[in-house]
């Protein structure tokens, strides 16, 4: 899996400049709708280091098939670009077995992975017009409703719509986060955006827990504790 060297100059810079390591034959998780088996096509470009405190992940482009369906009803099969960022956190399927935080405009994107987790009641209310005009959000049957809630606070809602970067979207499925962008990132401001805003998901993700669980089972976010 050799980086496209033709279009990947700036993110192979931006692991050398931010000390993260390029890993021309690593593999990603194939545990999220996103980077399933058979529905990934490829992965243009892989880098892993530490994106802050305690947070190790991975950050890939990778490329998808696409099938949009024209106002005739035709079927067009093509590639869509995003790039990922991907980390471990096992502790948050006690609450969440799996959860799906997509754009609307993302929806034919969702291939069979998606499907089958989603059932058609599985989709969440948070109660906010503008939230569902933005996105779609799923989530397991078996979830902790109010530690789900807490998570999509008020100003997480706020981040989501007004600070998170354009084209932000994000799945966990059992222990597997993968935060994602539309389109190929390769300016070293834009990876900055991905890198920020993984980093404040996985922050309130282990706040919520920390909270929960309590703080003899350990410390969130800078205070070294990991999820």
């Amino acid at each position: 899996m050799p980086p496209d060297e033709a279009g990947t100059e700036g993110f192979v810079a931006y692991a050398a400049a931010h000390g993260l390591t390029m890993e021309p034959e690593g593999r990603l998780p194939r545990s999220t709708p996103l980077l399933a088996e058979g529905e990934l096509r490829s992965v243009e470009a892989l880098m892993r280091g530490w994106l802050g405190t305690y947070l190790e992940a991975q950050i890939a482009i990778v490329s998808r098939d696409e099938t949009t369906t024209g106002a005739d009803g035709a079927e067009t099969k093509g590639e869509a670009h995003f790039t990922v960022a991907v980390a471990h956190l096992p502790k948050a399927k006690r609450f969440v077995p799996w959860l799906l935080c997509h754009r609307v405009e993302d929806g034919h994107l969702l291939g069979r992975a998606a499907e089958q987790l989603i059932h058609g009641n599985d989709r969440i209310d948070l109660e906010s017009a503008e939230l569902d005009r933005s996105y779609r959000i799923f989530a397991s049957p078996e979830r902790d409703e109010v530690w789900l809630r807490e998570l999509f606070s008020p100003s997480f809602i706020v981040f989501l719509l007004d600070r998170a970067p354009t084209g932000f979207a994000f799945e966990y499925v059992d222990g597997t986060l993968c935060v994602s962008q539309v389109g190929r990132l390769t300016l070293g401001d834009d990876i900055d955006g991905l890198r920020d805003s993984t980093v404040e998901l996985v922050a309130r993700i282990r706040a919520e827990i920390s909270e929960r669980l309590g703080h003899e089972q350990g410390r969130s976010g800078s205070s070294g504790w990991k999820a």
